[in-house]
């Protein structure tokens, strides 16, 4: 009776060993999971703002590379007539682009929907409409 007691401690020992580690286990890889994914997050925003930064500076580049061309009187010339400014004299003429018309004919043949009140007189005067 006494190993029998024994061997019953001895099992239950085990296995609330083995639950132990195995919780321990699950514990430890779902943490390693999530800072994982946390890392691979971390890595995407990182190349995120790499390309950004890259984007920044080639516009900074641009600016003052215009910013060196304002010395030049040529290219100082060509920057202010892009602005509309004209030389002393000159009468500038600055025409803005209406916007696009659809022709009166491909309105008149397009179908278009009733409006309310096309309904209510067709409803009064006893038209169905179709």
């Amino acid at each position: 009776m006494g190993t029998l007691k024994r061997t019953g401690n001895n099992v239950l020992t085990r296995v609330l060993v083995i639950a132990f580690v195995v919780s321990f286990l699950i514990f430890f890889f779902d943490n390693v999971q999530t800072t994982y994914n946390s890392y691979v997050d971390l890595e995407k925003e990182i190349e995120k703002n790499k390309l950004e930064k890259q984007i920044i500076e080639n516009q900074i580049e641009e600016w003052n590379r215009q910013i060196s061309d304002l010395d030049d009187p040529e290219k100082l010339e060509l920057v202010l007539r892009e602005r509309g400014y004209g030389k002393e004299g000159e009468i500038l003429y600055v025409y803005d682009i209406p916007e696009p018309v659809t022709p009166i004919e491909e309105v008149m043949n397009s179908d278009r929907s009733k409006s309310v009140f096309e309904y209510v007189v067709e409803f009064i005067v006893g038209q169905e409409g179709g």
